[in-house]
């Protein structure tokens, strides 16, 4: 079974390198075998079924992971060469299932825009592009072939995510919504801000992250501004799943086979833990800090 997080796309275009390190990934996957993978931005981290913690990918400044179908595990490396050259540079990163490490797409300068980790079970890519004052939605197939996934008009596309139902699910600006296959799209949340700042430091632009869903259809976004992850039933109910405790905030996460949630968190101090909660309640946090 796979599990995918999907990325940050427009992040790096409003980076500065002073800020690159404190800004959350919310990559965290799961493979057919239970052991799941998560960024810290600093190295990516293998959770064994056993509760073992180890470094899968050591040193890539990765924020977002994917896993195909046959367990090989995708990430990016971003760095910054510094103000002399004001140059970014980028590759794509491929930890296969048999334990090798290769890169699939080479050293590259610029930022991955259309080199994305949101893919679909044929391998496709989706990614926005900038249209003036609005974003588009694109798709290349995995033979190359690039479209207009829909013609609807986009505000400020933040993170995608698709779903095994074949939807895609866009983070735009504090709404939420659906792209259908046909292309049509729909408002699935658009209440998610809440009016207490439990987080004021966070920005709009940033106060939602991670997307996730289940077999049930329904969705899960971490809600970084408020510490909090919120799930969308499919008949448009919203309710708070998990609130991180003081100076944590969530940031992705996924539902394991069993019905576990997998939280993903990030603290004030740019650490990072995952925790896992049984469907009974009981609760194990992995914190390679």
């Amino acid at each position: 079974m796979k599990k995918e997080i999907a990325p940050v796309i427009l992040f790096f275009t409003l980076l500065f390198s002073s800020v690159v390190a404190a800004h959350p990934g919310i990559g965290i996957v799961m493979d057919s075998k239970g052991n799941v993978f998560y960024t810290d931005l600093t190295h990516v981290w293998k959770i064994a079924p056993d509760g073992s913690c180890t470094i899968a990918v050591k040193d890539v400044h990765t924020h977002e992971l994917y896993l195909d179908e046959n367990d090989n595990l995708f990430g990016e490396h971003v760095w910054y060469e510094g103000e002399a050259t004001d140059k970014w540079g980028y590759y794509i990163w491929c930890l296969k299932s048999n334990g090798s490490l290769e890169q699939a797409i080479p050293p590259t300068e610029g930022f991955p825009f259309n080199n994305t980790l949101v893919r679909d079970s044929e391998g496709s890519m989706y990614w926005p592009e900038k249209s003036g004052d609005i974003e588009i939605l694109k798709k290349e197939t995995a033979n190359g072939q690039t479209s207009l996934y829909t013609d609807y008009k986009f505000k400020d596309i933040r993170w995608l995510h698709f779903s095994e139902n074949n939807n895609l699910y866009v983070i735009d600006y504090l709404k939420i919504k659906k792209v259908t296959p046909s292309g049509d799209v729909v408002v699935i949340s658009d209440k998610l801000k809440e009016t207490w700042p439990s987080h004021a430091e966070v920005q709009d632009h940033h106060y939602l992250m991670g997307l996730w869903s289940d077999a049930q259809q329904n969705i899960f976004v971490a809600v970084y501004g408020a510490r909090k992850v919120k799930k969308i039933t499919p008949s448009g109910k919203i309710e708070t799943v998990f609130e991180s405790s003081k100076d944590w905030s969530p940031s992705g996460g996924l539902i394991g086979p069993d019905g576990s949630y997998w939280i993903m968190e990030f603290s004030v101090k740019n650490k990072t833990r995952v925790k896992k909660i049984s469907p009974y309640g009981d609760e194990v946090v992995y914190d390679q800090n």
